[in-house]
């Protein structure tokens, strides 16, 4: 008791250096399980929830490919597109090495607008002899085509989804801007007609209003077809119905269908197994690619960067924090003290005494701050990684648990520092007077 009395009287008389100890480590302990919770999320989104994912996979053209296709000449552009015959020889490839995949696809032509539905210009139209028609129409055989849609995610503001199994459907999505522009609404019909034959007409209903949540294309473009806002959302089922079919469209005109493929996987690895496979049986100009894949790495720049800077600033922290630690516990237990040390001994206080009370004054001032530390960042590190990336980064037992260790390590530590302070005084200074600015090591 008299020793711990003791112990806490000298915090006391030694504030400044008490304060600045409780600080730090109040401060690097919350650093260190916030730092340490978002780098396990960091490390766990490349690992564990990566190969979670169920990738898909697209077959479309290169960037060289790409700027070779024209939209005004449809004999350049569509005899580079794919049917199912040029997709049949990777898919037929991939399930002889047993590689399990489910597909789906959709298919995309030009169409002429009409009174009833007027495309939004472009920068330098052309006649829709040459382009095939100012508007896209882009039929999805199923739901799960949507989400590889290279115009971009979009989501419905009004009306109802898309019915990918009725034949007889005859219902289609538009965007925002184009209803305003035609003051169209759902429920409303209106007419487009078939790229090469102008005279074919196709009547739709509006079955719903889209506008893009992550648009793929910039805001000005040279053909009205190209705006991702000129597109026309419809199912499968009724493109077909109405004859555009890549199975039935001779290639070199526009009723020839553009047809995109999307096929998915269970893993990560069943990916990389179809793309080896995929490369070797790749129609020329195309590449192949993983837009679940690419969003999902996408999605994770911001937490890795934040977690790449809270880790160089977690190792300043510490080193400098450290050694700053290790300075102030020398001056407040060896620098400062050697008077009191040497009153000490003289009264007859002995050195394992002393050595003790300075190990419980350094324990009184870093075990609670490094518990209030840890406690209050464990509570926290959820809120501020998603405030600083976007991603909510748990606390885990497993870090609880290793901050806890590396904090007790640490501590040890200093109070092994702060024991040495009466440990290796001379008692020959005893009897030495005392000299301004000496620099006489106890």
């Amino acid at each position: 008791m008299f020793v711990l009395t003791n112990a806490w009287h000298a915090l006391g008389r030694h504030r400044a250096y008490s304060i600045l100890t409780v600080i730090l480590a109040l401060v690097m302990s919350f650093d260190a399980i916030v730092s340490s919770a978002v780098s396990a999320k960091s490390t766990a989104a490349h690992g564990t929830e990566y190969q979670s994912q169920q990738p898909t996979a697209v077959i479309r053209p290169g960037a060289k490919l790409q700027s070779q296709l024209k939209g005004d000449d449809a004999k350049a552009t569509t005899e580079h597109y794919l049917t199912f015959t040029d997709y049949s020889p990777i898919a037929v490839n991939a399930q002889s090495k047993s590689i399990s995949f489910t597909y789906s696809f959709a298919e995309t032509v030009p169409v002429r607008q009409s009174d009833s539905l007027k495309a939004i210009p472009g920068s330098a139209d052309e006649s829709a002899d040459k382009t095939g028609g100012e508007l896209l129409m882009r039929s999805f055989y199923d739901a799960k085509a949507v989400k590889t849609n290279d115009f971009g995610a979009f989501k419905l503001v009004k009306g109802k989804n898309l019915k990918y199994t009725d034949t007889k459907f005859t219902g289609a999505l538009i965007s925002k801007e184009l209803a305003e522009k035609n003051n169209l609404s759902v429920g409303s019909k209106f007419t487009v007609a078939n790229p090469t034959d102008a005279s074919k007409k196709y009547t739709y209903t509006v079955q719903g209003i889209y506008e893009y949540t992550d648009p793929a294309t910039g805001t000005t473009y040279k053909l009205a077809k190209q705006n991702p806002n000129n597109v026309i959302y419809t199912a499968y089922a009724t493109a077909y119905t109405n004859g555009l079919d890549p199975e039935k469209s001779p290639k070199g005109t526009w009723a020839m269908p553009n047809l995109d493929i999307t096929f998915m996987f269970d893993s990560p690895d069943a990916y990389d197994s179809f793309a080896k496979i995929a490369k070797k049986n790749m129609p020329k100009g195309c590449e192949l690619s993983s837009p679940s894949l690419e969003a999902y790495n996408k999605k994770l720049e911001p937490l890795d960067g934040t977690a790449s800077w809270m880790r160089i600033a977690l190792i300043v922290m510490l080193a400098v924090g450290g050694v700053l630690l290790v300075i102030i516990t020398i001056m407040r237990t060896w620098v400062t003290r050697r008077d009191e040390i040497g009153m000490a001994l003289v009264t007859g206080v002995t050195k394992p005494r002393l050595a003790w009370q300075f190990i419980l004054e350094t324990l009184m001032l870093t075990v609670v701050p490094v518990a209030l530390g840890l406690l209050i960042g464990g509570f926290t590190a959820k809120p501020i990684g998603n405030a600083l990336c976007g991603f909510e980064t748990p606390m885990s037992g497993s870090i609880v648990g290793s901050m806890i260790w590396d904090s007790l390590g640490a501590i040890v530590v200093l109070a092994i520092v702060a024991m040495f302070g009466p440990v290796v005084f001379r008692n020959r200074n005893l009897f030495k007077p005392a000299t301004v600015g000496s620099e006489e090591k106890a």
